[in-house]
Order: structure tokens, then C-alpha cells, then sequence
């Protein structure tokens, strides 16, 4: 009989990045594992049953609920969200109760949100359970918090805080102690864990790049000689893609550029991306005096961020923090070289021989490390092309869906061979 699997997803959405496709990607490697329930918001009834439609075979069945219209009205936005998001574990709960009285399952997952901070109750319904992948202990370092501003930065420090806080927190407590498993995204997280359940960890990034994307990033595809070029044939180019937000320190990427053109090289940055910051870069790029040199793009649909990263050179990450981050995978397996700081996400997604990986120093040394960094891949085609190669082959070897099917099945034989041999033994 093939296994039962009980998933509560509050974000699940086909097509999506983010929760929603972290939610959506995962249900459906888990229905490689068996016959999958999942519980999800109604709102992306829609979208769901359309992808369904075109899987006649695949062993997934989604129970849609959401709270009622007067409850709905706490969340504008994220405004209410945690509160919203914690009423909907309630009565996912309940409904999780109700599908118990017909089926039996062998696993429960809660799965998104991803967040030690986020509670669940699926712990509660006496199935074995897994939590995860879970986040929520990426922080920027504390040298580097006078990159952001103070909104941003006085909300790290109650994050720090939080941080000593999580070892008598009773919800992730209860989880940690009924949890099968536990998987966390970053060994960030790990920490968090009390080392009495230490044992239940796992480190697997929440994300993955579709097969989709791969074949349309395959490098063989890009146009002219991208890449190629020798140092005084043209610019090269530089790319950014991701919001633009006081975490993903972008300031850095204009002065490393700012620098390498005092230094005589020609450099070009393209930005693909929009926020909050976008005006203040602006006018920082300006006062660098390397405006015509920066190319601000917007908020770009997904084919034309894809184009983007095959035209460029040198992909440029100056995030202080992340977890499993959609485009820095995607710029990896379009076989662009990665400048990008050695912290969180970053640190598990890369390695040495696709990367230079900036350590988490004071800010002022950041900035000249960048600088240093391109520079030396602006000096040397050879080496980018290097790196782009071992970068692609790392995203293929281990950030594919189809790794984290593979990890699935094996963590689930485990816990029911765990499970067997406790019962032999009583």
C-alpha cells in the first residue's frame, strides 16, 4: 500500500517563486513518495486546479480552507499576517482532524510557512511528523548592520534578541520534541536547534531551480561571445537581479563598480529588480558618478531576467542574508562566475570554485573586497568561464527538484525503519 502523506501548506502556488513555490515544489516531489493530501489556502484553488488538470497521474489531492470573511479582514497585505497565519494553523488543525477519521496517514509535513517563528499544530495529531524546511536564524552580522537603514537595521537587533529567546519559545519546543525530523535550510537555523534534538536536523535548502529554467539557461545557448571577450574589447557587464531592500546591501555593488572604473576598468552594472531602495541607488550611483555606467531595469517578467543573466558577464550578490535565494541559483546555472558574501544561503549554495565569497567583515573592507573581486574577474576571462562551469555543474549535481524527491524518499524509509525497529523492540 502506497504511504499516505498529510501536508498543511499555507503557500502552495504553481508558476510562483518564494513560499508559494516552495510549497508547491515540494507537494510535488513528496507525491513521488506516495498519496499526498495537502491542506491549502483557498485562494489558490484556481491556479491549483489547473496545474492538476495537465498531471492526470499524479498522486495529489488538495483540501482547500480559509478562514471566514470577518477574520479575513485582520490581513491587508502583510499587515495582520502572523495573526491571520496563526488563526489558519488553528483551523487547518481542526480540518486535519476531520481527514484523520477517514484516512490514515503515515506522515504529516508542515511545510509553509518555513519559519521557526511561525507555529504549527500538525504536531499535535499523533502521525508521525516532519517540520520543515524550516528558517528563520539568518541574520545579518553584527559588523555589517551600519549597511542598512535603521528601520531595518532595529529590526536585526530584535531578531538577535529573538534568537535567545527561541530555546524556551514553547511552540517550536513542542515541535522540535514531537518532530520525526526536522529540516532546516541553513546551518544558521541548525544553531537554533537545542542539541538534544540535534540529531533530528537536517540542512537542505528549501529551493531548487526547475528543469525548465535549466534547459533555457543551458550556456551553450547565450548569443555573441558573452563571456568571452577579452579585457579592452568592450564592457563587461555585471548583473544584480533580486528586490532592492536594505538587506540586499546593493550600495556595495555601486561602489565595487565605482571602484574598478577608477581602477581602469570597463564596467557596466545592470540591475533587474525593484523596491524601496531603487531612488536612493539611483542618487548614490549618480554621486559615484557612475550613472552611465548602471542601467536600472525594473521588475522584469521571469524570460527577461533569464535573457539578462545570459548576456552578462559577472553576477553580482551583495546580499547580507538569505536563505535558499532563487537568483543567485539562477545565475549559477546560466554559468556566470558569483561575487557574493559567505554568509547564510549564500555559503550553502556556493562553493569556493564557482564563487568569491566575501567573508562578513566590517563595511569598509567589504567594499574593497568586492571591488578587489571584480576587478580580478573583469582582468580574466578564463577564470569566469571556470567558474561559471563548476557553478552550473554544482546547481545540477545538487540544487534540482529532483534532489530534494531523492532526499524525501530516503529521510521517509528512515523514520519508518526507525519507527519498525522501536516497535520490534517493545
Amino acid at each position: 500500500m502506497a504511504r499516505r502523506i498529510l501536508v498543511s501548506a499555507y503557500a502552495c502556488e504553481p508558476g510562483k517563486g518564494s513560499e508559494q513555490g516552495v510549497g508547491w515544489n515540494w507537494v510535488l516531489q513528496l507525491a513521488r513518495c506516495g498519496d499526498v493530501t495537502v491542506i491549502t489556502r483557498a485562494n489558490n484553488r484556481e491556479v491549483i486546479e489547473s496545474a492538476l488538470a495537465a498531471m492526470p497521474d499524479t498522486a495529489l489531492r488538495f483540501v482547500y480552507y480559509d478562514l471566514p470573511a470577518w477574520a479575513r479582514r485582520f490581513k491587508r497585505g502583510e499587515r495582520g499576517l502572523y495573526l491571520y497565519y496563526l488563526l489558519w494553523q488553528v483551523g487547518a488543525y481542526i480540518m486535519a482532524r476531520r481527514l484523520l477519521r477517514d484516512v490514515r496517514f503515515d506522515h504529516v509535513v508542515a511545510l509553509t510557512f518555513g519559519s521557526i517563528w511561525m507555529p504549527t499544530f500538525m504536531q499535535f495529531l499523533g502521525v508521525p511528523f516532519i517540520w520543515g524546511p524550516i528558517g528563520g536564524g539568518e541574520a545579518v552580522p553584527k559588523n555589517l548592520l551600519g549597511a542598512l537603514p535603521l528601520k531595518a537595521r532595529l529590526m536585526q537587533r530584535a531578531r538577535y534578541f529573538l534568537f535567545g529567546l527561541n530555546r524556551v519559545n514553547p511552540m517550536a519546543r513542542h515541535c522540535m520534541r514531537r518532530a520525526s525530523a526536522i529540516l532546516v535550510r541553513t546551518m544558521d537555523t541548525a544553531v537554533l536547534i537545542p542539541d538534544c534534538w540535534k540529531d533530528k536536523c537536517s540542512v537542505i535548502l528549501e529551493t531548487a531551480v526547475a528543469e525548465e529554467v535549466l534547459k533555457e539557461l543551458d550556456p551553450t545557448r547565450r548569443g555573441g561571445d558573452a563571456a568571452d571577450h577579452p579585457p579592452g574589447t568592450g564592457p563587461t557587464t555585471a548583473i544584480y537581479t533580486g528586490r532592492l531592500i536594505g538587506l540586499k546591501n546593493v550600495p556595495v555593488a555601486l561602489f565595487a563598480v565605482a571602484e574598478s572604473v577608477r581602477c581602469g576598468r570597463d564596467i557596466r552594472l545592470v540591475i533587474v529588480g525593484d523596491g524601496p531602495e531603487r531612488q536612493r541607488l539611483e542618487a548614490l550611483a549618480r554621486t559615484l558618478e557612475i550613472a552611465a555606467r548602471v542601467e536600472f531595469r525594473g521588475k522584469r517578467p521571469l524570460p527577461e531576467v533569464l535573457q539578462a543573466l545570459r548576456d552578462a558577464d559577472i553576477y553580482l550578490f551583495p546580499s547580507l542574508k538569505e536563505g535558499g535565494v532563487w537568483s543567485l541559483m539562477e545565475a549559477m546555472a546560466a554559468g556566470l562566475p558569483v561575487i557574493c558574501m559567505e554568509t547564510s544561503g549564500m555559503a550553502v549554495i556556493t562553493s569556493d570554485e564557482c564563487a568569491i565569497r566575501i567573508p562578513p567583515m566590517a563595511l569598509p573592507e567589504v567594499r574593497q573586497a568586492m571591488a578587489e573581486a571584480l576587478v580580478a574577474l573583469c582582468d580574466d576571462p578564463g577564470r569566469r568561464r571556470a567558474m561559471g562551469e563548476a557553478g552550473r555543474q554544482r546547481i545540477l549535481d545538487m540544487f534540482r527538484w529532483s534532489e530534494k524527491g531523492e532526499f524525501i524518499e530516503a529521510l521517509l524509509a528512515r523514520i519508518e525503519a526507525r519507527a519498525s525497529s522501536e516497535e520490534g523492540l517493545a
